[in-house]
C-alpha cells in the first residue's frame, strides 16, 4: 500500500504504454485497496479498531483509483487512447473495481464517508467508461456476473465470511445492482452464500442474509424452476426455523422473506385448497402463537406488521376466532401507539377479507373498538390517524354485522360516527401500514400492477376498490360506469400536483398540462389549443394535412428503396425495419412543424431519434402507478433502482432539445410559424402577462404535448402492426378494404376514413385490446364528492382503470379476442366507441383528433403499400412488451415487402 502513488505515477499513459499492462496495473492497485482480512476475534462484531491502520489509507487510495480511471476515460474520449472493452483484461480490472466499490458502498467500520462518497462516482466513471444506464447491464453481459461471483467467493465460504465482513457488504450491494429476474438465472450461485449467513446467531448477520435472501427471492418470483429445482424448499426450511425466534430486529424481514416465497409456492399448486392446511398456515400458526399472551411491546408492534403479509389466501374458517381474539386483546390493552396503530391497520385488513366468518365471532370485537374509542376520546392529545382508522373499523364491523352493532351501540356518539362514515368505507384492497396497498398490487404482478387491482375486483366483487398508496388514498373505478362518472364530473378534475417526483420533473413548480389544475391548467391548456388549432392541431388543416402526406410518403420511400445514410441504416437493411425507430423520425417531425413550424430533413434523422428515445426512456422509467417514487420522494437518493435517474435525464434531455429553439427563437425576429412563437409574443408584451405565462411554463407545455406524441404514437402504432400480423385475417380484410375504395393510384387520406370503416375498426380494436395507459393519468377529488353513492374525501386520488374496463366480459363478451368487427354493426358502419383511450370529459386528451388522425394514416399508408411478416429470432410475440407509465413493444425487426408499384405524388 505505502507504493501506491508510485505505481500509479508509473502508470502515467504514454503513446509507449501497453493497454494490457496499464489494465493489469490498474487491476493490482484495485486488488490491494480490498478491506483486509478480520484477524482478531472473528465471532465478535466489527469494530473500528479491527481496521484502524486500513481507515488510515483507504480514502487516498480511492482517490488515485478515481483519478486514474478519469485521467483514462479522458484519453479515450480525446481519441488518445483506444479501449477494447469486451477485453479480458478491462473487464477483469472492472469486476476487481465493483467489488471494492461494493465495500465501501455505504459507511462502515472499515471506511469513512469520504469512502461512500468517492465509491459512488466510481460507479458513475464506470458507467461512463461503458455508456451504461446501470451496472446490472454490465453485470448481466456474457459471463461477468459468474466471474465476480467466483472471484469473491473464497471470501464467503462458511470457515471464512466472519472474517471479511466487508465482502459480505459487497456481496449484499451486488445483488441489490443487479435488475430482475437476473439472479434467477444465478440461482446456485448466490442462494448457498445467502443461506450461510442467515444461519447465524449474530441478529445484525441475520439481518444481511434475510435482505440477500428477499432480494433472491424477488428475481425468483412466480418462477416454476425454483420449485422444481428444490430450492424453494430449502429456503422455506431456512425462513421457517428463523419464525420461532423472538428477535425484533428480523422477524418483520422473515415475514416479508416468507410471504414472497409463498406466493410462488401457490401459484405452481394446483391443488390448492384454502380449507387445506398449507405450508402458510404453519407459518401463520407459528406467528399467532407467538403474538397469544406476548407482553413485549416492541414485539407486538413488528407482530403486528408482520400479520397482515400472510393473511392473502388463507382459508378464513381456521382463523376467524383466533384472529379475533388477539385483535381485541391488543386493542384492549394498548400502550403504545405505534403497536395500536398497527393493530388497527391489521384488523382493516382483517374485516375486509374475513367478512364471511366474521359476524360470528364480532361480539368482543365491538366491545374492544368500543371501548378503545373512549379511551382516545377522553385523551387530550391523540393521534388523528389512529381515530380515523378505529372508525374505520367500526363501521366495516357494522357493516358485516348491523344486528349485533344496534344491540350494542347505546351510545350516539357512536351511532353517529356510523352515520358519517358508512357510506365512505368502499371494499378495499389490504393495506400494509406505511407502504400502503401498492406491495400487494407487485405481489400479484411486480410487471403490471394493473392487473393485480383487476384480481381484487373480482375477490372483492366490487367495480370501486379503495386502496392506499403509501399515504395517498386511492379510489380504483374498474367499470364503464364509474370510468365515466369519473371523467364526466368537475370534483374529480384534479391532479396530483404536490408529488416530488412531479414537481422535480418541471423546476420544483407544478407547470405544464398534465399535472396542474385549477385557474393554471384552464388558461394555459386553452391558450396552446387556441393556438396550436391554427397550425392543423386537432383540426382539418390544409396546410397542416399536406406536411403529413409528405412525411408520410418520405417514410414510404424509405421502406421501399431503402436507407441513404448510415444513420438510417440503423433502423433499415435488405427488406427489414426496426419498429418503432422507424417511426420516430415521422412522429416528431409532424409535431414539431406544429410546435415550432419546423422539420428536419433525412440527414438530421438522428436529433429526432434522441428526441423520441429520450421520451421513452421517461415512459419506462416509472410504472403506470407512477412506481415507487410516486409515493416516497426518499427512494430517488437510491440512484436509477427505482427508475429516478432515468426519469430525471429523459426530462433534462428533452428540456434542453426544447429550450435550443426557444432560445433561438427569442434571439430572432418575430415569425408566426408555430405555438412557441405566439407564446413568446405573449411573454414580450409585458403588460398583458399574466402570472401563469413564464418561460418555464412554455418549456413544460411543450414537454407535455410532445412526449406523449414521439412515445405513445409510435407505440401505439407497433402494437396495431403486430396485432394484424397475427391475425393474417384482420390484415387482409385492411388491404381488400383499401384496394377496393382507394385502389393504388395515390396514398389513403383523411377524407378517406369515413369510408374505410373497417380499418378504423382496427385501429380502435388495437387501443382495447392493448391497453396503452393500463390507469391513465390519476385524477384527484377537488372537494368532497360522490362515486356511485359513495362518498369520496376531498383531495383523495382517483384512478380510472382503463386495462379493466377493456377486458371486462360484461361489455366486450370476448375480451380476450382481437376482433374489430365488434366495433361495425351490421350494415357495416362504426359502433359507439366504449373506450376511453384518451379519456373523456373535461380532461380529455388535448391530442386525441391529432394521435387518431396519425394512427390512421400511418397504418393505412403502410398496409396499403406494404406486406408485414415476422423475422425468426425477433420479439415480435404479443407478450414481447415492456410495462412502464405506458405498455410499449419491445424493439424488433419486422420484414417489410412491398405489395405493388406506387405513385410517390399525392394527389
Amino acid at each position: 500500500m505505502n507504493n501506491l502513488l508510485e505505481e500509479l505515477e508509473a502508470l502515467k499513459i504514454s503513446s509507449e504504454f501497453s493497454e494490457e499492462n496499464l489494465w493489469i496495473g490498474c487491476s493490482n492497485i484495485v486488488q490491494k485497496s480490498y478491506v483486509p482480512e478480520k484477524t482478531i476475534g472473528a465471532n465478535r462484531p466489527c469494530e473500528e479498531k479491527d481496521f484502524k491502520d486500513y481507515k488510515q489509507i483507504i480514502d487516498k487510495n480511492l482517490q488515485n483509483i478515481r483519478s486514474m480511471l478519469q485521467h483514462i476515460i479522458y484519453n479515450h474520449n480525446a481519441g488518445h487512447l483506444q479501449i477494447n472493452l469486451n477485453a479480458t483484461v478491462i473487464k477483469t480490472f472492472t469486476i476487481n473495481l465493483l467489488l471494492l466499490i461494493g465495500e465501501h458502498h455505504e459507511k462502515n467500520v472499515w471506511n469513512t464517508e469520504e469512502s461512500v462518497s468517492i465509491s459512488k462516482e466510481l460507479i458513475n466513471e464506470i458507467l461512463e467508461l461503458y455508456k451504461y444506464q446501470s451496472i446490472s447491464e454490465f453485470l448481466m453481459e456474457q459471463d461477468n456476473f459468474t466471474v465476480l461471483l467466483l472471484t469473491i467467493r473464497p471470501k464467503l465460504l462458511k470457515d471464512t465470511w466472519k472474517l471479511y465482513p466487508a465482502s459480505v457488504a459487497c456481496y449484499k450491494w451486488i445483488l441489490h445492482q443487479i435488475e430482475k429476474p437476473g439472479l434467477y438465472n444465478h440461482i446456485s450461485d448466490v442462494l448457498p452464500t445467502a443461506l450461510i449467513i442467515v444461519d447465524d446467531y449474530v441478529p445484525e448477520n441475520v439481518v444481511i442474509g434475510l435482505e440477500c435472501l428477499h432480494q433472491i427471492i424477488q428475481h425468483s418470483h412466480l418462477k416454476k424452476g425454483l420449485i422444481d429445482t428444490g430450492y424453494a424448499e430449502v429456503i422455506f426450511h431456512a425462513l421457517e426455523c428463523l419464525s420461532h425466534q423472538r428477535e425484533s430486529k428480523y422477524v418483520i424481514l422473515v415475514y416479508v422473506c416468507l410471504t414472497s416465497l409463498l406466493a410462488t409456492i401457490e401459484h405452481w399448486n394446483n391443488t390448492l385448497n384454502v380449507f387445506e392446511w398449507t405450508k402458510r398456515d404453519d407459518i401463520l400458526a407459528v406467528l399467532l402463537d407467538n403474538m397469544e399472551f406476548e407482553q413485549n411491546i416492541e414485539l407486538r408492534r413488528v407482530y403486528m406488521l408482520s400479520l397482515p403479509q400472510l393473511l392473502t389466501n388463507i382459508g378464513c374458517a381456521k382463523w376467524c376466532e383466533r384472529l379475533t381474539r388477539i385483535l381485541s386483546e391488543y386493542c384492549e390493552h394498548h400502550t403504545d401507539l405505534k403497536t395500536l396503530k398497527a393493530t388497527l391497520e391489521t384488523a382493516k385488513t382483517f374485516l375486509l377479507m374475513f367478512h364471511l366468518r366474521v359476524a360470528a365471532h364480532c361480539v368482543p370485537l365491538y366491545t374492544a373498538f368500543l371501548k378503545l374509542h373512549f379511551d382516545l376520546t377522553k385523551t387530550p392529545v391523540f393521534d388523528k390517524e389512529i381515530m380515523q382508522n378505529l372508525e374505520d373499523c367500526i363501521c366495516l364491523l357494522y357493516k358485516l354485522s348491523p344486528n349485533v352493532g344496534c344491540a350494542v351501540m347505546n351510545d350516539d356518539r357512536m351511532r353517529s360516527v356510523i352515520k358519517n362514515s358508512l357510506q365512505v368505507v368502499c371494499l378495499g384492497l389490504p393495506r400494509l401500514p406505511i407502504i400502503g396497498s401498492y406491495w400487494h398490487l407487485l405481489w400479484h404482478d411486480y410487471e403490471y400492477p394493473s392487473n393485480g387491482v383487476i384480481y381484487y375486483v373480482n375477490k372483492l366483487q366490487s367495480k370501486i376498490v379503495t386502496c392506499y398508496f403509501g399515504s395517498y388514498k386511492t379510489i380504483i373505478a374498474n367499470d364503464y360506469k364509474s370510468i365515466k362518472e369519473v371523467l364526466t364530473k368537475q370534483e374529480f378534475d384534479g391532479r396530483a400536483i404536490n408529488v416530488d417526483i412531479v414537481l422535480e420533473r418541471a423546476f420544483g413548480k407544478s407547470l405544464g398540462i398534465f399535472f396542474t389544475e385549477g385557474a393554471l391548467w384552464q388558461e394555459q391548456r386553452r391558450f396552446a389549443l387556441r393556438h396550436m388549432r391554427d397550425f392543423g392541431f386537432g383540426r382539418r388543416h390544409e396546410i397542416f394535412e399536406t406536411n403529413v402526406m409528405e412525411e408520410i410518403a418520405i417514410l414510404v420511400d424509405m421502406l421501399k428503396e431503402g436507407p441513404i445514410n448510415d444513420e438510417e441504416k440503423k433502423f433499415l437493411k435488405n427488406g427489414y425495419a426496426y419498429f418503432p425507430d422507424i417511426l420516430y423520425p415521422y412522429v416528431t417531425n409532424v409535431i414539431l412543424n406544429v410546435m415550432f413550424g419546423e422539420k428536419f430533413d433525412r440527414s438530421k434523422y438522428h436529433k429526432l431519434i434522441y428526441f423520441c428515445e429520450s421520451s421513452m426512456m421517461f415512459q419506462k422509467a416509472l410504472d403506470t402507478s407512477g412506481g415507487a417514487l410516486f409515493q416516497f420522494w426518499f427512494l430517488k437518493y437510491f440512484g436509477n433502482i427505482f427508475g429516478y435517474r432515468n426519469a430525471i435525464k429523459a426530462t433534462h434531455q428533452m428540456i434542453d432539445f426544447i429550450k435550443e429553439y426557444i432560445d433561438d427563437r427569442k434571439n430572432s425576429d418575430y415569425c408566426d410559424r408555430g405555438l412557441i412563437d405566439r407564446y413568446l409574443k405573449i411573454l414580450k408584451e409585458k403588460n398583458h402577462i399574466t402570472s401563469t405565462f413564464s418561460e418555464k411554463q412554455l418549456i413544460m407545455t411543450l414537454v407535455d404535448f410532445m412526449f406523449p406524441a414521439t412515445s405513445a404514437l409510435p407505440s401505439a402504432l407497433v402494437h396495431a402492426i403486430k396485432l394484424v400480423m397475427h391475425h393474417p385475417r384482420v390484415m387482409n380484410n385492411i388491404q381488400k378494404e383499401i384496394d377496393r375504395i382507394v385502389g393504388t393510384g395515390r396514398l389513403v387520406t383523411w377524407s378517406d376514413r369515413k369510408n374505410l370503416p373497417y380499418t378504423e375498426a382496427t385501429i380502435r380494436e388495437s387501443l382495447r385490446y392493448e391497453t396503452l395507459t393500463p390507469f391513465s393519468v390519476f385524477h384527484k377529488t377537488l372537494k368532497k364528492t360522490t362515486l356511485c353513492d359513495y362518498d369520496i374525501p376531498k383531495d383523495t386520488l382517483v384512478i380510472t382503470n382503463l386495462a379493466a374496463l377493456n377486458t371486462d366480459p360484461d361489455l366486450w363478451g370476448d375480451p380476450e379476442n382481437f376482433r374489430p368487427e365488434r366495433f361495425l354493426n351490421e350494415n357495416n358502419e362504426l359502433r359507439k366507441d366504449f373506450t376511453f383511450s384518451f379519456g373523456f370529459g373535461h380532461r380529455v386528451c388535448a391530442g386525441e383528433t391529432y394521435s387518431r388522425y396519425n394512427m390512421f394514416e400511418v397504418l393505412a399508408v403502410l398496409m396499403q403499400n406494404f406486406n408485414f411478416s415476422f423475422v425468426e429470432g425477433e420479439p415480435t410475440g404479443l407478450d414481447d412488451k415492456q410495462s412502464g407509465l405506458i405498455v410499449t413493444p419491445k424493439k424488433t425487426w419486422i420484414r417489410v415487402k412491398p405489395r405493388n408499384i406506387l405513385r410517390k405524388d399525392i394527389s
